[in-house]
């Protein structure tokens, strides 16, 4: 009587998974294999376990494949007529091939998107990294001449990892902006496009400009690119044209720590900036009061402690507008105190 094992089927990883998997497996038994590339594809599979699973199983897949291609029978073919070791050659071929392949074809990401006060961090399978602030929408389309991500809205920070003859291009409205081993954010509004460089090189073009490819890496220039130096940030509002300027890098990026860094701006300014991350939104309709400076840091969705660091410096008073609205008024004109987020 036989003994047959009681076991159960594994599922196998979704498509999206195991393609990610597959271009992890080729870059850790590719040339660029470093720490960096390791302790990225840890922290991958550390978030979903089932990604652990389809890297499991595609190193399997490489391993075995790798045995078939190099095995005596293999390396004896021509003179072979065995079919069936021909068609497990050919097969471990294919499946090397579609290893190597996923990281450059069709790799496709969904939508990614950020709630209201929420923020995310993405590794990409090339290694780039993108964080997301709030109210953010990300797209992810890799194929095998151009990795492409598209912010529909929102703000991110891209940390790209350099892949020479495999262009990055970000596109934020009308630009698209190219990277190779950079650090940037791309903020974009209703009212303005903002991309500040914190070290690398980026070069920015009408989103109409000719696609870079692996031969032409390089954006066409254009009257209207602009190339950026660390440091600095390119401005683009509706009708107006590029504006240049040097912005701290610490107030620019301080979400990233959760935080809204002021420096001098405005109170409607700084209302603007704190309503990107609460539901309950502030309105400031008083010339005078919209005109107070404010510099500082504040807590980014923390209203109550924001409302009340305005009654206590400048006695701004607030009163109810709907369900979800404050608006903020001068002293002399009183109101409610202050509603808890």
């Amino acid at each position: 009587m036989s003994d047959r094992r009681n076991t159960t089927k594994r599922r196998k990883p979704p498509a999206a998974v195991r393609a990610e998997a597959a271009a992890w497996v080729a870059r850790l038994h590719g040339p660029n294999r470093t720490a960096a590339v390791e302790e990225a594809c840890r922290r991958w599979m550390a978030e979903d376990p089932v990604r652990a699973e389809a890297l499991e199983l595609l190193t399997d897949t490489w391993d075995k494949a790798g045995q078939l291609a190099h095995s005596p029978r293999a390396r004896r073919l021509p003179q072979q007529t065995d079919h069936r070791v021909f068609n497990r050659v050919v097969l471990a071929s294919a499946l090397v091939v579609c290893i190597l392949g996923a990281v450059v074809f069709h790799y496709h990401a969904p939508g990614v998107s950020t709630a209201v006060g929420e923020q995310r961090t993405l590794d990409l399978a090339d290694g780039t990294r993108i964080y997301l602030n709030t109210d953010s929408h990300a797209i992810v389309h890799f194929d095998d001449k151009l990795r492409r991500i598209v912010l529909e809205r929102g703000e991110a920070l891209f940390e790209v990892a350099h892949y020479p003859g495999w262009p990055l291009i970000v596109t934020a409205g009308d630009r698209q902006i190219q990277a190779v081993g950079t650090t940037f954010a791309v903020r974009r509004d209703s009212q303005q496009l903002a991309i500040t460089l914190v070290e690398g090189r980026v070069a920015i073009s009408p989103q109409s400009a000719s696609a870079p490819s692996s031969e032409s890496p390089s954006v066409a220039a254009t009257s209207d690119s602009v190339t950026l130096t660390p440091g600095q940030r390119a401005i683009y509002a509706k009708g107006q044209s590029v504006r240049l300027d040097h912005p701290s890098l610490e107030n620019v990026t301080a979400w990233r720590h959760g935080q809204v860094s002021l420096d001098n701006n405005t109170l409607a300014e700084t209302v603007t900036e704190m309503n990107r991350y609460s539901t309950l939104h502030l309105v400031v309709q008083d010339p005078k009061v919209a005109a107070i400076r404010i510099s500082g840091v504040f807590r980014a969705g923390d209203m109550r402690n924001f409302l009340a660091a305005l009654q206590q410096t400048y006695h701004i008073q607030t009163r109810e507008e709907g369900r979800d609205r404050l608006v903020l008024e001068p002293p002399e004109m009183g109101g409610d105190r202050p509603r808890a987020q």
